[in-house]
């Protein structure tokens, strides 16, 4: 059974979203928000050790002593596989590999309303900040649901030029939407193209909005930049527990590039309309508060 092969089999049950692989004698899926232990995958470390290096060698990435830890997305007819592998010796005492699904099909507001994620007024505002063009972020944890709302909002406007930077390209939208990923260094030690750059070279392709998949670096202070400049209906997800968490999360980021606070409080200020913060429960993810940016934030 090939690589690929044995993960389909996996996700043929649209009700898995993660697979999670420690060693080869334990094997975990998330599905509908629990973690459900499975039979084991692989006989032995060795099995698994070369499965995950001819996972990341097939799909032009590299998985050994010298690059221990690696991730891939590849398309598959289960969905949009993100697959991070940590190789066992100085950082692990047993191969890690962790494979999130992103669906491949499209994804929409009203999908999420009939699932529980969203409310009818929720439904509304959403709606609302797309279409009047307002620049937003959405916030949350690891796995709260931050690259779902997103693509389900920009699915609203697929007939406009949206710009997508990403890592991995998991919004996967259609229409006029151009979709760019970062690269990361070859093998040599030279040529990656980070979310930064690709800001700036999709600030010159006419875009209608631009939207950054997760932004945590020097990217931030562009978009927000870009933002109070006339693109405005952008948007992009950052990492952060709360609203209240937010400003202290952005001012952290800008002030890792050298942003003075006081100048990164006028930025946000100027820069963002609405924050939308999606949290994980036990059994599904949902939006938890909407909420316009005031004129201050403390």
């Amino acid at each position: 059974m090939t690589a690929t092969t044995l993960l389909e089999e996996i996700f043929s049950d649209q009700g898995v979203t993660d697979i999670l692989i420690d060693g080869c004698q334990t094997t975990l899926i998330e599905k509908q928000g629990k973690l459900e232990r499975i039979n084991h995958l692989f006989q032995d470390e060795n099995e698994l050790n070369l499965w995950a290096r001819n996972m990341m060698s097939q799909n032009n990435s590299r998985l050994d002593i010298a690059k221990p830890i690696s991730e891939v997305t590849i398309e598959t007819a289960v969905g949009l596989l993100r697959i991070h592998a940590v190789l066992a010796g100085e950082c692990s005492k047993r191969t890690q590999v962790s494979i999130r699904r992103h669906a491949v099909s499209s994804i929409s507001l009203e999908s999420l309303l009939v699932s529980g994620s969203l409310s009818e007024n929720q439904l509304g505002t959403l709606k609302q900040i797309i279409c009047e063009k307002e620049n937003f972020v959405i916030i949350g944890g690891t796995g709260s649901g931050k690259t779902t709302l997103l693509k389900a909002m920009l699915s609203e406007v697929s007939i406009e030029r949206v710009i997508t930077i990403e890592d991995a390209a998991e919004l996967s939208l259609g229409g006029n939407c151009i979709s760019l990923t970062t690269r990361a260094n070859n093998h040599e030690g030279v040529g990656a193209i980070t979310l930064s750059q690709l800001l700036r070279e999709a600030l010159r392709m006419r875009p209608d909005r631009l939207v950054i998949g997760e932004a945590r670096g020097e990217e931030l202070l562009l978009l927000l930049q870009a933002m109070n400049t006339g693109h405005s209906g952008s948007g992009f997800t950052l990492h952060a527990n709360s609203v209240q968490d937010l400003s202290p999360r952005m001012l952290a980021i800008l002030a890792g590039i050298g942003v003075a606070p006081k100048l990164g409080r006028l930025l946000i200020q100027s820069s963002l309309n609405w924050v939308v913060e999606v949290k994980r429960s036990e059994s599904k993810r949902c939006v938890t508060n909407i909420q316009r940016l005031g004129q201050t934030i403390e």
